[in-house]
Order: structure tokens, then sequence, then C-alpha cells
């Protein structure tokens, strides 16, 4: 559950727009590229899709997982958030100068440690009456009317 959540986390950040791209890019043209010889309109490769945007829920569950990553230590949100967004553990173990199964058991802690967080029980929230808190109140429950 936890890694599919990272997963979609990092699928739901790669479809959202780019809103500082066109302050990069500066002033372009809708018009494509001019081709000026054949050898390169041979190469030239064919229009980039875009992926649709993501939904609502996912912008969510996105929130959500950010959320989760401040539970990891720098080390493991770095590998954690780098294998969710598809990159092989082989090429990140080369990366960060370790042995693949060091990655994968860094990797492994880090899930842990969030799916611990998730399994806790839920905390009673301040402030708020429940019915299990009123039973010892005198009177709790009774309203009385002035005549």
């Amino acid at each position: 559950m936890v890694e599919d959540g990272l997963a979609e986390a990092a699928d739901t950040l790669r479809r959202l727009p780019d809103g500082e791209a066109k302050f990069r890019l500066g002033p372009r043209s809708a018009w494509p590229d001019v081709v000026r010889d054949a050898l390169a309109a041979q190469s030239a490769d064919g229009p980039k899709v875009r992926l649709g945007p993501p939904s609502p829920g996912a912008i969510d569950r996105l929130e959500q997982v950010i959320s989760w990553l401040s539970l990891l230590t720098e080390a493991q949100r770095r590998i954690a958030w780098a294998l969710a967004s598809g990159i092989p553990v082989a090429k990140l173990a080369r990366l960060i100068g370790c042995h693949r199964n060091t990655v994968a058991n860094r990797q492994a802690a880090a899930l842990r440690v969030i799916a611990g967080h998730l399994n806790l029980p839920p905390e009673p929230r301040q402030g708020v009456m429940t019915k299990m808190s009123c039973r010892g109140v005198a009177g709790a429950g009774v309203v009385s009317r002035a005549r």
C-alpha cells in the first residue's frame, strides 16, 4: 500500500503542469520547428505526448503522501522517492555509491517507518466531547427546562 501510494504520488506530480515553464523557456511560437535538411527530418522524433492531467482525488492523495515523507530521514526520503519515480535500483545504487541490496534494504526500512505510522491507532481529538467522555459527568445527557 505504501509503495503503491508513493508510486502514484510520483506519477501525479509528473502529470501536474509546470507553472514556471513559460518563464524559463521564454517567448515561443506555436509553430513546429523548421527542418533544415532531409537527414534531420529522418532522425526527428515524433511529437512528444504529454500525459493527461491528474484527477482531483490523485492530487489529494499526493498531498497526503508528501506528508508521509516528513517521517523519514533525508537519505530514506531520497531513496524512497527516487525508486517511486521509476529510477532502477541498480542505477540509484551507482549514483549514491552503495550496493543495490543496501538500497533495497534502505527503501524497505523507509516503507516500514511509514507503514508503522499509518497503522497507529488514531489519537482522540482534544476538545471534542464524546459519549464515552460524558459518562462520568453528573447530569450529562439530561436536559432541564426552566418553568
